[in-house]
């Protein structure tokens, strides 16, 4: 990949605290010096495959150095903003990822709001290499219980409400913006070489607006690079005296 793993010259920063939960997300625009770089190596060279899991279009691993920039330059950024304290990656996945799939092909949850994991010390960076205002990412709240995001205990209530909810409340398209179920506490539109980094477990929906093209070409369609961190304790994965990064 021909990148020079650097920050823009003009990189910004902010921390958000979003929703009645305050929690964090990270905002930083104008984040690589090579932005456009990725996008012609995604259009060019990425070889893209179905989607694991429940993302509704296709995937590519991305190659050196833009891991290594991403977990180097976030290292110790995440854990201050966090509270991560010592906590260290000791794991790391990165891939482009672009939504190519229209409502009506997928399942209800994947028309809904979702979370990655179920675990705070796992967080996510979505970095989006195209320009979309309307496009972006939403958080949500949901009505019934409230959770904004959750642990295992609470996500047991939360999906004993949501098995009733949706029979009653059908989502036909991917949601944008309030519904029966679910209230939007924040949105980030899609800024090209925007980064904003948060929690899995922020209940959060990609925003695709109605005229949305679905395109495989990562010139023209929602191409993204989705970086996801665990943070531990590095002894107890990978034994004491061990150097992680």
């Amino acid at each position: 990949m021909n990148i020079r793993p650097f920050l823009h010259g003009k990189v910004q920063m902010r921390v958000d605290r979003i929703g009645t939960s305050a929690s964090p997300v990270l905002v930083i625009d104008n984040f690589l010096l090579d932005a456009d770089r990725m996008v012609e190596y995604a259009a060019t060279e990425a070889r893209f495959g179905p989607a694991t899991a429940l993302y509704p279009g296709i995937q590519a691993p991305i190659p050196a150095p833009y891991p290594h920039f991403v977990h180097n330059f976030m290292r110790a950024l995440i854990p201050q903003v966090f509270g991560l304290g010592t906590l260290d990656v000791v794991d790391m996945r990165s891939n482009f990822s672009m939504i190519t799939v229209p409502p009506d092909k997928v399942g209800i949850r994947q028309r809904i709001p979702h979370m990655d994991l179920i675990d705070p010390n796992h967080i996510v960076l979505l970095h989006y290499l195209y320009d979309e205002p309307r496009g972006g990412t939403a958080f949500y709240r949901h009505k019934g219980t409230g959770f904004e995001q959750m642990n295992q205990e609470q996500r047991s209530l939360y999906e004993a409400q949501l098995k009733d909810e949706i029979p009653r409340h059908p989502q036909e398209n991917y949601i944008s913006g309030d519904t029966a179920i679910f209230d939007q506490i924040a949105a980030y539109p899609a800024v090209f070489n925007r980064a904003i980094v948060y929690r899995s477990t922020n209940l959060h929906a990609a925003c695709v607006p109605p005229d949305f093209s679905y395109s495989e070409d990562p010139r023209k369609g929602r191409l993204t690079a989705n970086n996801t961190f665990y943070y531990g304790d590095a002894a107890s994965f990978f034994g004491t005296g061990a150097r992680v990064g």
